[in-house]
C-alpha cells in the first residue's frame, strides 16, 4: 500500500518487552488478552516473525533502523554496545518520519542505547522509561491529536512482561509484584520443557555461567509452573494498558485513519528446554507478536517468516508514502492484501551472550521456509537444523541426521550469503561452509586468520 500526502494514515507502534508469540498463539486459554485479540481479529498477525537479536538494546536498535545489529556495532545490552545512539542517526525512524512532515512522540521504554528516548532522536518524549503512567500519557496525547492537521507517529513501549526477570530471581517487581496463584491452578508445563537430545552445549554452558541473571538453575516443575503463571499475569497486566490506548484511539475517533503494529523486542523461554529469560536462539526467544491493524490491511494469519526488526519501519514509510532509504534489509510487510511474502525468502537472526569474560559465545540463524539453522560458536552439536512447521518445540535437530543432509546444504549456503550479504565478517570464521561454496571462499575468509 502506498499513501498519498492528501490521506496519509497517522501510526500507532505498540511494544511490549519480552513478549513470545507463542503465548498468544500456542497457549490454550491460560491468558486472557482482550485488547491483543481485538487486534488480531482486525489485523493481519504475521505468524513467524523473528527479532534481529533476542536482547533488549540490538533488537530495539534494528527495529528503529532497519539493520542488523552487528552492522550497527551493537553487540548486546553491555559488550560492544555502540558509542551513540542508533535509533538517533539521521536514517532512523523518528528523523525519517519527521522530515516527511509526521508529528512523533515517543513514550516508555526505549533502551536502544539509553532507558529512555534521547532529545536527539526525533521524537517528542511524552514518558520516560517505565511502566506507571504510561498508558496515562499515551491517552493523553492521543487525545489532544483529535483535531490535528499532522498525521502522527506514537510509539508506546512498555517494559512488561520483561519484570518476570525480577520475579525469577525472587526480586521485587518494578510496577508492582503479580500473584501467580496456587500452583495447581497454573499452566502446565510445555511439551518441550526438558532439553533436547543433541541440544546445543553452548546455550546449557551459557545458563549456567549467568545463573544470578537467570535464577531458575534449581527450579523445581511446581516453581517452572509458578513461573509461567506469573508470565502470564503479566501479560494481562499489560494487554489492560493496550486496551486504554486502544479505546483512546476510538473515543478520538482516529482507529479508522491510524495503522497499529504491535510487536516484542523478544520472547521468554517460558520454561521450554528448561530456559526463561531470552539470547539463546530458541524459538520461544527469537518468535514475538506481529500484528498490523488500520486501514488498507486484509485481516488474517500471514505464514512465511518475516523480520520483525528489518520490516517494520520500511512498512511505516511505505504508509505514510515515505520513500525508504537504499540501504534497508527489510520489505513492507504485506498486510494490503492476502498474498502471502515470498517462500524462498531467508530471515536472519544472531546473538551473543553477555559475560565478563570473552570469549563470548556467539550464533547465528536463519529462516528459510519451513526449516531454520542454527549454529553456535563453539561446543557439541552447535550446528541445529529444525521443521518448525513440524517441530515448533524443537524436539529434533535434523542436522544429525543423513536424510536431511541436502536440506543442511541448502541451510549452510543461505547463511554463507546471509553473513557475505550483511557484512558479518565476526561470524564468517565460525560457520560450516556448504560442499558447493565457490572455489577459494575459505581462504578468503581465512585471509586473516584471527
Amino acid at each position: 500500500m502506498t499513501s498519498t500526502a492528501a490521506a496519509r494514515p497517522n501510526l500507532l507502534v505498540v511494544m511490549a518487552d519480552q513478549l513470545g508469540a507463542h503465548v498468544i498463539d500456542r497457549d490454550e486459554g491460560w491468558v486472557e488478552t482482550p485488547h491483543l485479540d481485538r487486534l488480531r481479529r482486525s489485523g493481519a498477525e504475521f505468524t513467524r516473525a523473528a527479532v534481529t537479536f533476542p536482547l533488549c538494546v540490538p533488537s530495539r536498535a534494528s527495529l528503529l533502523t532497519g539493520r542488523m545489529p552487528h552492522e550497527l556495532g551493537v553487540g548486546g545490552n553491555r559488550h560492544g554496545v555502540a558509542a551513540s545512539e542508533p535509533g538517533a542517526r539521521p536514517d532512523s525512524m523518528g528523523h525519517l518520519l519527521t522530515a516527511a512532515g509526521y508529528e512523533c512522540a515517543y513514550a516508555g521504554k526505549w533502551h536502544a542505547i539509553s532507558p529512555s528516548a534521547p532529545p536527539d532522536a526525533g521524537f517528542e518524549v511524552l514518558h520516560p522509561f517505565g511502566d506507571r503512567g504510561l498508558a496515562d500519557a499515551a491517552v493523553e496525547w492521543l487525545r489532544s491529536r483529535a483535531d490535528a492537521s499532522r498525521p502522527f507517529l506514537l510509539f508506546a513501549s512498555f517494559d512488561d512482561p520483561h519484570s518476570v526477570c525480577e520475579y525469577a530471581r525472587r526480586q521485587p517487581m518494578p510496577y508492582g509484584d503479580v500473584d501467580p496463584g496456587p500452583v495447581r491452578d497454573a499452566p502446565p508445563l510445555p511439551a518441550n520443557f526438558e532439553p533436547a537430545p543433541f541440544e546445543p552445549e553452548a546455550v546449557r554452558f551459557e545458563k549456567h555461567a549467568a545463573q544470578q541473571t537467570y535464577g531458575t538453575a534449581e527450579y523445581t516443575p511446581e516453581e517452572w509452573r509458578r513461573y509461567r503463571a506469573a508470565y502470564r499475569r503479566l501479560i494481562e497486566r499489560t494487554d489492560a494498558a493496550l486496551g486504554r490506548i486502544l479505546d483512546a484511539l476510538d473515543e478520538s475517533g482516529l482507529t479508522d485513519s491510524t495503522v497499529i503494529v504491535l510487536t516484542s523486542d523478544h520472547g521468554d523461554g517460558d520454561g521450554a528446554h528448561r530456559w526463561n529469560q531470552k539470547t539463546a536462539l530458541f524459538e520461544e526467544c527469537v518468535r514475538v507478536p506481529l500484528i498490523v491493524s488500520g486501514p488498507g490491511v486484509v485481516p488474517g494469519p500471514r505464514a512465511d517468516p518475516v523480520s520483525a526488526g528489518l520490516d517494520v519501519l520500511p512498512t511505516l514509510l511505505e504508509a505514510a508514502g515515505v520513500p525508504a532509504p537504499a540501504a534497508l534489509r527489510g520489505r513492507p510487510l504485506p498486510f494490503a492484501d492476502d498474498a502471502d511474502e515470498a517462500s524462498d525468502r531467508v530471515v536472519g537472526v544472531e546473538t551473543r551472550f553477555e559475560r565478563a569474560d570473552p570469549p563470548l559465545t556467539r550464533g547465528r540463524a536463519v529462516y528459510r521456509g519451513r526449516y531454520k539453522y542454527v549454529v553456535y560458536s563453539w561446543g557439541r552439536y552447535r550446528e541445529q537444523l529444525h521443521d518448525v512447521i513440524a517441530d515448533p518445540g524443537e524436539r529434533r535437530n535434523l542436522a544429525v541426521e543423513s536424510a536431511f543432509d541436502a536440506v543442511r546444504e541448502q541451510m549452510r549456503a543461505c547463511l554463507l550469503q546471509w553473513c557475505l550479504d550483511t557484512d558479518d565478517h565476526e561470524f564468517l570464521k565460525l560457520i560450516p561452509l556448504p560442499a558447493n561454496a565457490p572455489e577459494g571462499t575459505q581462504e578468503r575468509i581465512f585471509a586473516v586468520p584471527y
